[in-house]
């Protein structure tokens, strides 16, 4: 009894050793962007002593590092149901000067979620100068915009509005009654979701029936352009990527996502406590623990973005070739090998990587998947390697005499690969693959 009672006061007291800043670093390190989000939505609320930074969605350094050469269309993989991609592979293909191929996918970047374009044409030539050094006039930015409108697909992107993005798609079918059915867009939205018919009727003196039909063709169009790429399953929200790696020069270069909120210490309230004028000691004591509270909630959050971003460059230089290459490249990897290079306890690189994804040249990945087990104490290959490799003697096979178990433990011998047979059935069966008897029946 008495080791079980000094064994509980030892935790007690290692507990209280905790300051309040590596509690706050340990709460951070296992949230995720959009969890981190929500925090400083709710400290912003809270604690009047923060405020917001104006935020671009943008990266640092560059818009678009991975599309720095615009001019070779081989250089990436497209994924059509997405609509940066889908645009990016529409500009590729323009019969336009690398310049503007550039300013068109910097503007696909600036689109947001509904694929309307939410900045004016004085910031987006500041973005533009500031990260990529392009200077544009205002005239030939807003020429550019207008041409894009009509050049791109889906009809209506890079428009600023609803209104704006229904007029330009009727605009490009040629519609006969374009002023009226603009009239209707600018006047009459409301109506129509109302279909209050009659007061159309009423203000633009035509019949109910020809409201009708002009209502009925602007409800075919698309309100929002980018809603098609999201049609498929609007429950289910893609993961936003703690990074995102490129391809650049041969080499594959690690951004952090920058999509966080910028908070800050308010100067105001900095001000007013150095002063201390017509402040009773109450409030001073408050302002002191918010700015406080504020300091040091910045403070964590950059040194968790310090962290992640030591973990994701190791680990992606560890596993360059299973990026570049593909699964049988991978190689076998434990949280422990990179807790001990970042001087870490393993249980840090645990709460980074758990539930959280980077975005790669091989599409999403979640980090998990870069750690994986060797299939025995001697040899350096993963497990994911070897299934890939027997995955393709199998598919290289003479269908007319399938290869055994026995047969794919002797390739792999001649590898250096050694591997048990039933190991090797066992990962046949995970890739659903039948025994070589099956197989010969089937074919």
């Amino acid at each position: 009894m008495v080791k079980i009672k000094l064994k509980q006061n030892l935790k007690t007291t290692q507990k209280g050793y905790l300051s309040l800043e590596s509690k706050l670093f340990i709460k951070l390190i296992k949230l995720n962007i959009d969890e981190i989000n929500d925090l400083l939505e709710k400290e912003l609320l809270e604690n009047p002593c923060l405020e917001e930074e104006p935020i671009r969605n943008v990266n640092e350094k560059s818009l678009l590092p991975e599309h720095e050469d615009l001019d070779n269309e081989t250089f990436t993989e497209y994924d059509e149901n997405n609509i940066v991609d889908y645009l990016i592979k529409q500009i590729n293909l323009l019969n336009i000067s690398k310049k503007e191929k550039k300013i068109y996918a910097c503007l696909v970047y600036l689109l947001d979620d509904k694929g309307f374009l939410c900045y004016s044409n004085e910031e987006i030539i500041n973005i533009l100068k500031s990260q990529e050094n392009i200077d544009i006039s205002l005239v030939d930015i807003e020429e550019l915009i207008l041409k894009g409108q009509r050049m791109l697909d889906p009809c209506g992107i890079l428009a600023r509005t609803t209104n704006e993005s229904l007029k330009i798609q009727l605009d490009m079918s040629n519609n006969k009654n374009f002023e009226l059915y603009c009239n209707i867009i600018d006047n009459h939205l409301a109506d129509i979701v109302k279909k209050d018919y009659k007061n159309i009727s009423k203000s633009l003196n035509i019949s109910i029936s020809k409201v009708k039909k002009f209502t009925d063709d602007i409800s075919e169009l698309n309100a929002n352009p980018a809603n098609i790429f999201y049609s498929i399953d609007t429950n289910t929200k893609d993961p936003e990527p703690e990074a995102y790696v490129y391809i650049q020069n041969n080499k594959l270069i690690v951004q952090s996502n920058k999509n966080i909120k910028q908070v800050r210490v308010s100067n105001y309230y900095k001000k007013m406590l150095s002063l201390k004028s017509n402040l009773d000691s109450e409030v001073t004591e408050y302002l002191k623990e918010k700015i406080t509270n504020g300091t040091l909630l910045i403070k964590t959050i950059n040194e968790r973005e310090e962290m992640y971003s030591n973990v994701f460059k190791l680990l992606v230089e560890i596993q360059k070739d299973y990026i570049l290459k593909g699964e049988r490249y991978i190689k076998s990897l434990k949280l422990s090998d990179i807790a001990q290079q970042l001087n870490v306890h393993e249980s840090t690189i645990s709460r980074i990587t758990s539930n959280k994804y980077i975005s790669t040249p091989r599409g999403m990945l979640n980090m998990k998947r870069f750690f994986v087990n060797k299939i025995n104490s001697s040899s350096e290959k993963s497990s994911a390697a070897v299934r890939d490799i027997i995955e393709e003697l199998i598919g290289m096979e003479d269908k007319k005499s399938p290869l055994t178990d026995d047969n794919i433990k002797s390739l792999l011998d001649q590898k250096g690969i050694a591997i048990a047979r039933r190991t090797i059935a066992k990962y046949r069966n995970v890739l659903k693959i039948p025994s070589s008897n099956k197989r010969i029946k089937n074919k």
